[in-house]
C-alpha cells in the first residue's frame, strides 16, 4: 500500500468530527469507569480504626489498654475527614481535652485530644487581675436542679442564725430572727464540678442526673476575704441564679449589703503585715 495514501486516509479519519466525538466518548467512559472502580474499592475495603474501650473523662491520660481496634468501612473514614485519628500511636500518651468526654466505643478525634501542658490549664488562667477563685459547696437542690452553669452571673445571699447577730450586739428582740439577705451581686460562675473535680455537665453518662458538689466563682480579693471570714463565723451562702439578661449584661462584682459587711468585720480581726 502506498504510504502517502495511508497517511492521507489516517489524517482524514482523525479529522472527521464524528470520529473525534466517538473517541472522546470512549475516553470519557474509560475515565468514569476507573474513578468508579476506585471509589467502590475504597468503600468496600475495610480499614482498622482505634476506638475507646471505656469512657474517658477530661484530663485523662490515654494508655494502650484504653484503645481497641475495629474494622470499619472506608466510606465512614472519608466522610469524617482529617479530624478522625486513624493511628493508635498518635493517641497513646495524649490527654482528653478539657471540656470533652470520649464515650465508650467511640472513635478518637483530634479536637478531643491534647498534650499534658494544655490539659493542665485551670480557670486561674482566665480570671481578671485582682480576682481569685472561691469554692462554694453545693448539691442538686442548692443549685436549683443544676440550673447554675459556667458562664452565668448570679448573686450570693447570706444566711445566719441568732448567734451571729448576738455576737455583734444586736438587741434581744432581734436575736431570734434569721438573717437572710443579698450579700454579693454579679458573681461569675467559672464551673460546676462533681466530687472528683470534673465538670458535671460534660462528664455525666446518658440517663444519669448530674451530681454537683462545688461551684467555682471569680471574685475580687476583697470579696474573697469577706466570704471566708463570714464562713468561719458560721454564716451560710445561698447561690441565687438570675435571668439571661443578667448574665449578658453583668455589672461589677461587689458587696451590696454594707450592714452585713460591718457585722462580719466587727467580729474578725485584720492583721496588717509589717
Amino acid at each position: 500500500m502506498d504510504m502517502a495514501k495511508l497517511k492521507t486516509n489516517i489524517k482524514r479519519f482523525f479529522s472527521n468530527p464524528n470520529t473525534l466525538t466517538f473517541l472522546l466518548i470512549i475516553a470519557l467512559i474509560i475515565v468514569i469507569y476507573v474513578i468508579y472502580s476506585y471509589m467502590i474499592t475504597a468503600a468496600i475495603k475495610p480499614s482498622s480504626l482505634p476506638y475507646a474501650t471505656e469512657q474517658l473523662k477530661e484530663k485523662t491520660e490515654i494508655t494502650s489498654n484504653m484503645i481497641g481496634k475495629v474494622d470499619i468501612s472506608g466510606t465512614f473514614i472519608s466522610s469524617d475527614g482529617d479530624n478522625l485519628v486513624q493511628n493508635k500511636n498518635k493517641i497513646i500518651g495524649k490527654y482528653v481535652q478539657k471540656g470533652y468526654t470520649i464515650s465508650q466505643n467511640s472513635f478518637f478525634y483530634n479536637e478531643a485530644l491534647t498534650n499534658e501542658t494544655v490539659s493542665e490549664e485551670t480557670w486561674l488562667t482566665n480570671i481578671p487581675d485582682g480576682y481569685t477563685i472561691y469554692k462554694l459547696e453545693t448539691d442538686f437542690h442548692k443549685s436549683y436542679g443544676n440550673s447554675i452553669m459556667s458562664g452565668n452571673y448570679i448573686d450570693i445571699y447570706l444566711q445566719a442564725n441568732a448567734t451571729f447577730a448576738e455576737k455583734d450586739g444586736m438587741k434581744p428582740d432581734s436575736q431570734k430572727k434569721l438573717i437572710y439577705a443579698q450579700f454579693v451581686k454579679s458573681i461569675q460562675v467559672l464551673g460546676v464540678v462533681d466530687k472528683d473535680g470534673l465538670d458535671v455537665f460534660l462528664n455525666t453518662q446518658d440517663g444519669q442526673q448530674p451530681n454537683p458538689r462545688y461551684i467555682y466563682f471569680s471574685v475580687p480579693m476583697e470579696v474573697f476575704e469577706l466570704l471566708n471570714k463570714a464562713n468561719m463565723l458560721g454564716c451560710e451562702f445561698v447561690p441565687v441564679p438570675r435571668n439571661a439578661g443578667y448574665s449578658e449584661n453583668p455589672g461589677e462584682t461587689e458587696i451590696v449589703n454594707k450592714t452585713l459587711q460591718a457585722m462580719i468585720e466587727n467580729q474578725s480581726k485584720s492583721i496588717i503585715p509589717d
